[in-house]
């Protein structure tokens, strides 16, 4: 049961890293196609008017997703580990505070989790919209908290998994 559960949260998790990289590709082309137009009216002085309203929202919202959808996969791939303090620890030792700052990743995850899905409820009952676009909150922060909870999973199993000495360490 264990098994296919860690199978199946790894495998979400790389779905979701490979469509951060998408969105991190279409945040380059937002941002590109935003400039080209905003030039092309200054050049032109305003007789073509390419530009589109939403540019730095719909960026904003892709990094935010970039980042979410991302986290779960890279949440196990090892941290910054100050070698001068950790270099004479044993690796069974190195393991343990592997396991436990993990852990710690993914109540951090649960507790982002926890907020962003208060806030879709609310930005739902109050009808909250974006700035630009006037897209309703509420879904946006839904989708987020699934990311977090996602996070939050894979961190607890991937943590836990370290602690008890059955997975191997990535740095």
């Amino acid at each position: 049961m264990m098994n296919w559960l860690v199978k199946a949260v790894d495998a979400v998790s790389l779905i979701l890293y490979r469509i951060s990289g998408l969105l991190l590709i279409s945040m380059m082309l937002t941002v590109v196609v935003d400039v080209a137009a905003r030039s092309l009216f200054a050049v032109t002085d305003g007789s073509v008017d390419l530009t589109f309203v939403g540019g730095i929202e719909l960026v904003k919202f892709g990094l935010l997703f970039s980042m979410l959808f991302a986290f779960p996969y890279a949440v196990d791939k090892g941290q910054i580990v100050v070698d001068l303090f950790t270099h004479n620890l044993h690796e069974r030792t190195l393991q343990l505070f592997d396991g436990f700052y993990t852990v710690c990743f993914g109540v951090f995850g649960a507790l982002l989790c926890w907020r962003f899905y208060h806030a879709a409820g609310a930005a739902g009952m109050s009808g909250e919209l974006t700035q630009d676009l006037l897209l309703p909150m509420a879904p946006i922060y839904a989708v987020a908290s699934g990311a977090l909870a996602l996070l939050a999973l894979r961190g607890f199993i991937s943590g836990i998994l370290e602690l008890l000495g059955r997975k191997e360490r990535t740095s």
